[in-house]
């Protein structure tokens, strides 16, 4: 019997083996990430002088917690510095970035330059600014994606382009909700008051319209004709800042701790865009 079992352990420890060595190539690959870990700086610099002074397990846990937070505020203070933005990590909390994004994903962001690229750009002698799109935009839909848009320009003229994909990943807030939305600049306006986008999810089957295709706005009571996520076109010097680098899923942590949980207690189920572990 000793004959037949000895491949058989062999083959699993081949398989332990390898799964081992996976898993600390991931480890090693990602271990930079232990630096925006408050609780590293903690076990580094001031648990080694309490455990001199106290043994007491509650005072202990109190003071990580407290330098915990702090250090915490100081590495986002720092990365905020450092990228120029006051929101320099923010997470993806819904699948409308699918798949260059997912559920969960850390983004990093840094300060938006007007000679960034937005996508295709298109010069309008108007202003734009708190103007609802579709007073100057016409969308042509083709299989759930944007085949064309067509601007009109302050003469009644009119001049059309097909958004690409080429633009930023950019983070704004969105009208009315005030909600930070993690979408794609689309289209760059060149506009008599400024410089603006028109943005859009990456995930076509969850965002098959572009964010501004609210239909007419009733400003009285901030109401569209047809559900959208923000109004009007975003001025490029409001924009929280554009990603230039991204973590898989190390936000899932606060996902589940906030998003689903409060899900699953108010809905008793988890959030649509759930997928996966996250």
């Amino acid at each position: 019997m000793s004959k037949f079992h000895k491949p058989k352990e062999k083959k699993e420890n081949t398989f332990l083996k390898n799964a081992s060595g996976v898993y600390l190539k991931v480890k090693e690959k990602f271990s930079f990430l232990k630096w925006f870990d408050p609780f590293t700086y903690v076990d580094l610099w001031v648990m080694p002088k309490i455990k001199k002074v106290t043994t007491n397990e509650y005072v202990e846990m109190a003071v990580n917690i407290f330098f915990a937070l702090f250090f915490a505020w100081a590495i986002y203070t720092l990365l905020g510095l450092i990228f120029q933005t006051a929101t320099p990590l923010v997470i993806v909390y819904s699948a409308s970035m699918e798949n260059t994004f997912a559920r969960g994903d850390v983004m990093a962001l840094m300060k938006v330059n007007e000679v960034d690229n937005f996508g295709e750009v298109v010069f309008l002698d108007r202003s734009v600014k708190g103007v609802a799109v579709n007073q100057f935009v016409t969308p042509v839909y083709e299989n759930s994606k944007i085949k064309e848009l067509i601007f009109k320009k302050g003469d009644g003229s009119t001049t059309s382009i097909t958004p690409n994909t080429s633009g930023n990943v950019v983070v704004y807030s969105a009208f009315p909700s005030g909600l930070p939305i993690i979408h794609r600049s689309i289209v760059k306006i060149v506009a008599t008051d400024g410089n603006f986008i028109l943005t859009k999810g990456d995930n076509s089957l969850t965002n098959p319209t572009f964010d501004q295709d609210c239909g007419n706005i009733n400003d009285a009571f901030e109401k569209p004709d047809k559900p959208c996520i923000t109004f009007y076109p975003i001025q490029i010097s409001e924009l929280h800042g554009r990603t230039f680098f991204a973590v898989p899923k190390v936000g899932c942590v606060k996902l589940w701790l906030v998003d689903d949980l409060m899900s699953l207690l108010s809905n008793g189920s988890l959030p649509r865009d759930f997928k996966g572990i996250c």
